[in-house]
């Protein structure tokens, strides 16, 4: 009896070790199941998604998706390394903890992500299990290639002295003033000549097409890391357009 106990109980340890050992998946083996789980997560995202953009470099890719119809929307980025993929959001600026805007003066009216997009691009970066240069290429690609950003705002924060960027954007939000969206990116500017008074030297970039400016700070004690603090600004002024 007390050696049948004994067997059970190496058994046991057995199976217990062998649970822990098993790794979860870390990324998906097809570009639309990375979109599903994106999807499942969000279910608000809309669905009907059509691949607007694709780009290869080296065994990694990026493929921007979004519903061409729509004009306030929701975009999912596949990240692809090999044959694996995972994609993240990339939501309007609607959703503030999302973008957790440092300037934001107005009330969120759309639900919680409950994520950022710092920690979304971080977790794909795990998830496909890139390494330090493979996360510059993927970050630099997005920003130049997909998003087709201005950087080096930095180096001429007199662009945003009296900057607005007036946009149209859901009728769930009332009509901002420009003198409100004057002062928001005003601060914007004034932040930048404080970074550089105080010598520090993170690079601004200029989102015009989603009305976002990103502070990237590379946070790397080393080159055999990167790791980016991202802090957004939303720069883009609700408005309602009427047609003559």
């Amino acid at each position: 009896m007390k050696l049948s106990i004994r067997i059970i109980l190496i058994l046991f340890l057995i199976f217990a070790c062998s649970c822990k050992e098993e790794k979860p998946k870390t990324a998906f083996d097809s570009e639309q199941k990375s979109i599903n789980n994106v999807l499942k997560r969000f279910p608000f995202i809309d669905k009907k998604l059509e691949k607007i953009k694709r780009l290869e470099f080296d065994s990694l890719a990026i493929s921007l998706y979004r519903n061409a119809d729509k004009i306030n929307y929701d975009d999912v980025l596949v990240f692809q390394k090999g044959n694996s993929f995972y994609a993240i959001p990339f939501f309007s600026n609607m959703y503030y903890d999302f973008w957790d805007f440092r300037n934001e003066t107005e009330k969120s009216l759309f639900p919680n992500t409950n994520t950022t997009f710092e920690n979304e691009l971080k977790n794909s970066a795990i998830k496909l299990n890139l390494n330090a240069k493979e996360k510059q290429q993927i970050f630099i690609q997005l920003i130049t290639s997909i998003l087709n950003t201005e950087d080096m705002l930095e180096k001429k924060p007199q662009i945003f002295e009296d900057f607005v960027l007036f946009t149209p954007r859901k009728l769930k939000y009332k009509d901002e003033e420009g003198n409100d969206c004057l002062e928001r990116t005003s601060k914007l500017y004034k932040q930048i000549l404080e970074d550089r008074e105080k010598g520090i030297r993170p690079s601004y970039i200029l989102d015009k097409d989603n009305g976002r400016v990103y502070k990237i700070i590379n946070e790397s004690k080393n080159i055999d890391e990167y790791s980016l603090k991202i802090e957004t600004y939303r720069v883009d002024c609700y408005t309602t357009f009427y047609a003559l």
